[in-house]
């Protein structure tokens, strides 16, 4: 019954057409309903008088009919067409801004694949639903009901009869809908799967063919493809199991009509003409009895198909706005990590963080992969929230902040960088949309990428492939890090931003930074000592713990884990200057 509610409630901006076109469905129902009782006069007055005026009456009566019903449903086909692709638009959008809202938590979860999957054919079941389900399954109903009120000012002795095949059908149909639904549901989940497979599979197509698994990916994707096939056809044979009973319980209707109708006649019930008239009667009564397994399976399919929209619909964010947000007087990048803690699920990521970071501090963040490097600093924009303890930005508790004001004051680097199939200018200026060409340029200049920018074809107007494709590694981590520096943010996040640069760019790159990082708090997230050297801060992570800070000649002299690695990393270095070779 919640999915009914919602779906009525998609309906409800469009309730005006919808007035309007179940009238006209009332009013082409109505007009059907004349077609029996003007057969009824042909047989009992026109033929058996031959009265030509009146057949000539009848038949005008009839085009008018004809003509008026033709333009009434030409505007109910718009209208109803109309109502679903603004349900659709309406859906799709509302969607996709749900989407939008749902914190880091989701999409570690869920796949892309399955998300589109819901976003087009799920969307589309609902679309049918309304079209064929609820429009569809409201006229037959309404011809049925309107056809019995008629049928039965003719003879209420053939109209009980004709009742009679009622419970039959609704049994059958109920049974349908019984081992329909969860068939249909199989179908729903198993079109996700297969999309997550073809999305990953096209998405790591590189990959695959590096390690020549072309077979291995053919057969996983038959697999999913044949479940998706037996699936469908589970539905069909359900659905062509059960037509063909309701099809012929319903045309029983018509020989037991006329048997029983020649009976009454022999008992002098009704004549010849009610006979006829009756007739007519009967096929607007089977039709919506033979569509009944249709109607059954095009409305499960769609109440399925929403109920998966629903459940995404119905996933409230985690990360929410305040109700009362506190903004802080200036922002000036302090941070302040007090006692926090972090978790993913069950499982413990950060320890009793406690950080303190001035405005215009540069904060280097080390340790070995899976210390909860990147986990410490996506805190900072509360794309995940503390488990215990408290994060400050400004001075104020990042949950009491509005999400929007407090992510505009912080630039990411991300670790893995993510570029728009655009021109390399629009990638640059993305998160500020209203950026000059020359702000856009000293961005790229201050990354180190205008170089590699203007030997492209088209320069800064080249468009780049989807995902960067048609840059390097170390080419889409400059954009991205032209992006950040042009967003002129006060806090900012390089997670390994220079991990795919050689180590001569990276020296440009650092170089070119001291201006820009000047005032501004910066967090850098790296595996190169090279990168963090000159940092006033260097955390290192263990466990979830910080176990050594400092400054770069600070922790070499405590000889610890910062020690050990930075031996590690110059030990060819040193080895050459004691051989002479430097």
């Amino acid at each position: 019954m919640d999915t009914y509610r919602r779906i009525s409630q998609w309906l409800k901006p469009y309730r005006g057409k919808l007035i309007v076109s179940i009238l006209l469905v009332t009013l082409l129902t109505a007009l059907r309903m004349v077609v029996p009782y003007i057969t009824k006069g042909v047989v009992n007055d026109v033929l058996p008088n031959r009265d030509m005026a009146l057949l000539l009456k009848l038949s005008a009566a009839l085009i008018a009919m004809t003509a008026v019903r033709g333009v009434m449903m030409y505007i109910r086909g718009m209208l109803i067409e109309d109502v679903s692709q603004g349900v659709v638009y309406d859906l799709r959008t509302g969607i996709y801004r749900h989407m939008q809202e749902l914190p880091y938590a989701f999409y570690d979860e869920n796949h892309i694949g399955e998300i589109m999957s819901r976003m087009t054919g799920d969307i589309e079941g609902v679309r049918m639903l309304i079209v064929s389900g609820v429009l569809g399954v409201l006229e037959n109903l309404m011809m049925f009901v309107l056809a019995l009120v008629g049928m039965s000012l003719m003879s209420w002795q053939l109209t009980l009869i004709m009742l009679a095949f009622c419970p039959p059908i609704a049994l059958v149909a109920w049974r349908l809908h019984h081992h329909i639904r969860p068939a249909h549901t199989e179908v729903r989940e198993q079109n996700a799967v297969l999309n997550t497979r073809t999305q990953e599979n096209i998405a790591g197509v590189r990959l695959v063919k590096a390690f020549a698994r072309e077979d291995y990916e053919r057969e996983a994707f038959q697999k999913d493809n044949t479940a998706v096939l037996e699936g469908n056809l589970r539905v069909t044979r359900l659905w062509s199991t059960y037509f063909p009973l309701l099809d012929t319980i319903a045309r029983l209707a018509i020989p037991v009509l006329m048997i029983s109708g020649a009976g009454l006649m022999g008992m002098g019930r009704i004549d010849i003409g009610t006979l006829v008239g009756a007739t007519g009667f009967v096929w607007m009564l089977i039709a919506p009895m033979r569509q009944v397994a249709t109607f059954v399976n095009q409305i499960t399919n769609g109440v399925v198909s929403s109920e998966k929209l629903i459940y995404y619909l119905n996933l409230g964010s985690q990360i929410k706005n305040p109700k009362e947000p506190v903004a802080p007087k200036a922002r000036e990048g302090r941070v302040d990590f007090q006692n926090v803690t972090f978790q993913y699920g069950d499982h413990t990521v950060l320890r009793d963080i406690d950080l303190h970071v001035e405005p215009g501090q540069t904060v280097a963040v080390m340790g070995a992969t899976g210390m909860g490097k990147t986990s410490l600093v996506t805190l900072l924009g509360r794309y995940y929230d503390v488990a215990s303890g408290s994060l400050l930005v400004d001075g104020v508790d990042v949950r009491r902040q509005a999400l929007k004001d407090l992510r505009n004051s912080i630039g990411v680097v991300m670790q893995e960088t993510f570029l728009y199939s655009e021109t390399i200018f629009n990638n640059i200026r993305f998160g500020r949309p209203d950026a000059t060409k020359e702000q856009v340029i000293a961005a790229a200049r201050a990354a180190q990428a205008e170089e590699f920018i203007l030997q492209s074809p088209q320069g800064y107007d080249t468009v780049i492939g989807e995902r960067g494709m048609g840059l390097s590694g170390g080419q889409k981590q400059r954009v991205a890090l032209a992006r950040a520096i042009l967003y002129n943010p006060s806090i900012l996040i390089l997670d390994d931003a220079t991990s795919a640069v050689d180590m001569e760019t990276e020296a440009e790159i650092q170089y070119a930074l001291q201006t820009v990082l000047k005032g501004r708090t910066t967090f850098i997230i790296a595996h190169r000592i090279s990168s963090v050297r000159k940092a006033d801060q260097i955390v290192m992570l263990q466990d979830g713990r910080i176990v050594e800070r400092g400054t770069h000649k600070e922790l070499l002299a405590l000889n610890g884990i910062y020690a050990e690695l930075f031996r590690d990393q110059t030990r060819d270095f040193t080895a050459s200057l004691k051989g002479g070779e430097a």
